[in-house]
C-alpha cells in the first residue's frame, strides 16, 4: 500500500431515484444507488486524498439529455465529501459548435467541472461518430474552456481511436481504462502496438485503471495483468500514466484494495522509484485535472 494517500481518477457515483441509467436495469452490481459513503467503506485499506467523478452515462436522447442534473447530483455528493474535487460530465460534443452553449454553462456554473467524456464505446456506430465533423469540431471546443477529453473505448475499437488522436493535436486527451485492452483474448501484441502508436501524441495521456475488468474475472491473476501494465508504461512512461479505481465497476473482477496491491507489486518489480510511484498514484493526477493540491 502507498505510504501516503492517493488520487482516484475515475469515480462513479449514481442514484436512480435522481437520474435516469438504463443501461444500469436489472443489473446486480449497478442496479441500485452508489454514493460516495459506500465508496468509502469499499476503500478499505487504501487512503484516498481527493477523487475526480467521472459521467455515469445517465441517459441522454437527440437533442437533450441529463447533464446539468448530473453535475448537481455530483455537487450533492461532493458537500457530504469535498473530497470530490473535480467533475468529468458527459455533454453532446456531437452536436459540434451548437455545444459550446450548455459548456459554458457547465463552466459558468460548476467551477469543478474539469473536462468532459462522451463514451463512444456504445454508440451504434462508433466510427462514425467519432470521426464526424461535428463531433471532432466538439472535441476541439474543450481547449476554449481549458478542459481536456476522456475516451472511453474497447480494444476492438482503437483503430478508430489513432485515426481520432490525429484530428485532436492541441486539446489534452485521456486514454480512459487503458484502452480496455483484451486481456481475456490474450491481445497483449494489439496492445503494445495501440499504445506505442498512440503515445507519440504528446497531448494523449492514459488512465491505468480497470484491468483486472478486462481480463477474466474469476481466474485472473497478476501475470495476466503485468504485461499490460508494463507496456502502459514502457510506451508512456511514468509522467504521462495516470492512476484510477473506477469504483464501482471494477468490483466485477476485484477490490480497490486489491487492485492498487496488483499495481504496488507490479511497479516494485519493474524497479519504479518513489517518485516515479508517487507520480503515477498522486501527482500526475494533480497536474491532469487541475486539483490545485
Amino acid at each position: 500500500m502507498p505510504d501516503f494517500p492517493i488520487i482516484d481518477t475515475h469515480l462513479h457515483v449514481w442514484d436512480q431515484t435522481r437520474l435516469r441509467y438504463s443501461a444500469f436495469d436489472g443489473h446486480p452490481l449497478f442496479g441500485h444507488p452508489c454514493h460516495v459513503e459506500d465508496y468509502a467503506r469499499d476503500c478499505g485499506d487504501v487512503q484516498i486524498e481527493a477523487m475526480v467523478f467521472l459521467e455515469c452515462y445517465a441517459d441522454f436522447w437527440d437533442g437533450g439529455g441529463q447533464y446539468l442534473e448530473e453535475i448537481a447530483f455530483v455537487e450533492a455528493e461532493a458537500a457530504r465529501d469535498p473530497r470530490i474535487r473535480g467533475i468529468v460530465p458527459m455533454a453532446p460534443l456531437e452536436w459540434g459548435l451548437r455545444a459550446e452553449p450548455i459548456l459554458r454553462q457547465m463552466q459558468d456554473r460548476h467551477p469543478t467541472v474539469k473536462g468532459i467524456r462522451r463514451i463512444v464505446e456504445f454508440d451504434r456506430d462508433p466510427r462514425a461518430l467519432t470521426l464526424s465533423d461535428d463531433f471532432i469540431a466538439g472535441v476541439n471546443l474543450l481547449g476554449k474552456f481549458g478542459w481536456h477529453f476522456e475516451i472511453n473505448v474497447n480494444h476492438t475499437q482503437m483503430d478508430i481511436v489513432r485515426e481520432f488522436v490525429l484530428r485532436v493535436p492541441e486539446v489534452p486527451l485521456i486514454l480512459d481504462h487503458c484502452g480496455k485492452p483484451g486481456i481475456a483474448e490474450g491481445a497483449i501484441q494489439q496492445f503494445r502496438d495501440d499504445v506505442a502508436f498512440l503515445a507519440k501524441r504528446p497531448n494523449l495521456w492514459i488512465k491505468l485503471s480497470d484491468l483486472a475488468v478486462e481480463a477474466d474475472h474469476g481466474t485472473w491473476t497478476d501475470a495476466d495483468l503485468r504485461p499490460y501494465i508494463a507496456a502502459t508504461l514502457d510506451a508512456f512512461g511514468t509522467d504521462r500514466t495516470i492512476y484510477g479505481g473506477d469504483w464501482p465497476i471494477l468490483l466485477q473482477a476485484t477490490t480497490m484494495t486489491g487492485w492498487v496491491e496488483v499495481l504496488d507489486r507490479a511497479f516494485a518489480d519493474l524497479g519504479l522509484s518513489g517518485a516515479e510511484t508517487r507520480a503515477i498514484y498522486r501527482d500526475n493526477a494533480n497536474a491532469f485535472y487541475r486539483l490545485g493540491l
